[in-house]
């Protein structure tokens, strides 16, 4: 893999995300982002100061409502965006502790629910790491740390039709 070259003004950001799994259901969030929508498990950035689990707890409590216990990593990747952002994405197993489900009010969340945990492979995620939860999933976050390498995309056509998660029994 060809390394990209330092550059004046490149960003690097620390996002952390928990996989929430109840029976056959996941949690998932969809964010819009110029004018197109996106499927994400529920997390966010690192602020400075904050550790990684501490992170993940505040974004899913922001975005969904739940309070959460972080378990063991399960997915590292990162994605190189052409314009110099470094987006290093941690996926952490967990749980559950409280709360209700309330899709939070940041300004790119537009929903939080729980979908079928067989229709994720299918699924157009970002990052693309759709068919590695699922792997993740059904080895009930027992296998190795999956190290992805970079997994960036182009985004999607915001003209192309989004496919949503199936609905959930919730």
């Amino acid at each position: 893999m060809p390394r990209v070259p330092r550059r004046p003004g490149r960003q690097l950001r620390i996002r952390v995300a928990v996989c929430l799994v109840d029976a056959d259901q996941i949690l998932l969030v969809l964010h819009r982002k110029d004018g197109r929508d996106y499927w994400l498990l529920p997390g966010g950035g690192v602020e400075v100061g904050e550790t990684l689990a501490d992170a993940a707890r505040r974004e899913v409590r922001e975005e969904t409502g739940y309070e959460v216990e972080v378990g063991r990593l399960i997915i590292v990747c990162e994605s190189l965006e052409p314009g110099g952002r470094h987006l290093v994405n941690l996926v952490f197993a967990g749980r559950i502790a409280a709360g209700e489900l309330c899709a939070g009010r940041d300004h790119r969340l537009v929903d939080a629910r729980w979908s079928a945990l067989a229709g994720l492979p299918g699924l157009v995620m970002y990052p693309a790491i759709a068919a590695e939860v699922h792997a993740c999933c059904l080895e009930g976050f027992t296998g190795e740390v999956r190290f992805l390498g970079d997994v960036w995309q182009p985004p999607p056509d915001p003209a192309a039709a989004q496919p949503g998660p199936p609905t959930s029994r919730r």
